[in-house]
């Protein structure tokens, strides 16, 4: 993989990503009751983990369950994933002085791995977000 092809992919990783966090703001606001633009309106300055909690105590107050616990555990490993992903990646890594692209085939498998399971999440809450009514 030479940096051109790493960075390509880095970037389907980061859009899978940004994709589940905006899928769980939509799941908050669905389930906040206060509309789309009101429920976004509000956890539009909240992180990843603050949203997934907000999810809970609307999934609580509302007897509604959405996302299972099983997910839960799942989107934490995603985040705590995402986070090398976007902050540390490409100064905890080594680089191939010829390709310019990551030298150790276990990183590259790493990231092809982290983008599967980041797409299935982000095809997961989509299904999951679409089902609740939005106002």
């Amino acid at each position: 993989m030479n940096l051109s092809e790493f960075r390509t992919a880095h970037s389907i990783v980061m859009e899978h990503y940004q994709f589940i966090e905006m899928h769980l703001e939509g799941i908050y606001a669905a389930l906040s009751g206060k509309g789309l633009y009101e429920g976004l309106k509000e956890v539009e300055r909240y992180n990843i983990g603050r949203i997934i909690i907000m999810i809970k105590e609307q999934e609580k107050r509302n007897n509604k369950r959405v996302i299972l616990d099983s997910e839960y555990e799942d989107l934490k490993s995603i985040f705590q994933r995402r986070n090398f992903w976007v902050h540390r990646c490409y100064t905890d890594m080594v680089f191939d002085r010829e390709t310019g692209g990551p030298k150790e085939e276990t990183d590259i498998r790493q990231l092809y791995q982290d983008t599967r399971e980041a797409e299935q999440m982000r095809n997961l809450l989509f299904e999951k977000k679409n089902k609740l009514k939005i106002m």
